[in-house]
């Protein structure tokens, strides 16, 4: 089993957390054992996955003053902002078979228990990846895959102003609501560190990680 380096990164832009992630997936590919972890929140920004089209920008990105990038993950347009937990998994599909399909539904699982542990039962729905409650997204997966090294991942609203989400087309789909734990439990949004803790273990869980080794740093 590979050693997971978790690294926290807090509150950055996008850009530099894109260049770093370029760098562990080459280091990867260069034969690094180490798979890492990067959880993060990120400035306001929206993000074009391959599949986007810059129609369901729907000008938001303008009105609001949020900068765009087209990155090479699945899936449609979506929001990275604060109070929302981003984590970037680079590590190695080939010992996991190779197998993409399992790779994201492993991600849906860190997500759905990660929820649970905090009261939200979120679930799958059937052709659309990411958590939800109801007919509510709670959380986005987006991957991208090279030479079998992961890069992006998933995003999961804790306390985001969902207004971001609002103003476009997210995810491809029309008309989709999204939410956040906040939204969904009385007592409001936990502590942003107390999600990270709890994402960071039902992460090792799912993916059969040992004990941790913390990394605190900036990209």
């Amino acid at each position: 089993m590979s050693e997971l380096v978790v690294r926290d990164l807090g509150r950055c832009p996008y850009v530099p957390v894109l260049a770093l992630q370029d760098e562990l997936v080459a280091r990867k590919i260069d034969g690094e054992r180490a798979d890492y972890l990067l959880l993060l929140e990120h400035e306001p920004v929206y993000t074009l996955g391959r599949g986007a089209d810059v129609a369901d920008l729907c000008g938001a990105d303008q009105r609001l003053g949020v900068s765009v990038h087209r990155v090479g993950r699945g899936g449609g347009v979506t929001f990275h902002g604060p109070g929302q937990l981003v984590a970037y998994p680079i590590l190695s599909l080939m010992r996991g078979g190779r197998d993409v399909h399992r790779f994201v539904r492993q991600l849906e699982a860190v997500l759905l228990r990660a929820c649970a542990a905090f009261g939200v039962v979120a679930t799958r729905r059937d052709g659309l990846a990411g958590a939800w409650v109801g007919d509510r997204k709670i959380a986005a997966v987006g991957i991208g895959v090279r030479r079998w090294t992961t890069s992006h991942g998933v995003a999961l609203n804790v306390d985001t102003d969902l207004r971001f989400f609002e103003a476009v087309v997210p995810c491809r789909v029309p008309g989709m609501r999204v939410t956040s734990l906040a939204q969904e439990l009385a007592t409001g949004a936990p502590p942003m560190d107390a999600v990270r803790a709890v994402f960071e273990q039902e992460f090792r869980t799912v993916f059969g990680y040992a004990a941790a080794e913390r990394e605190a740093s900036q990209p």
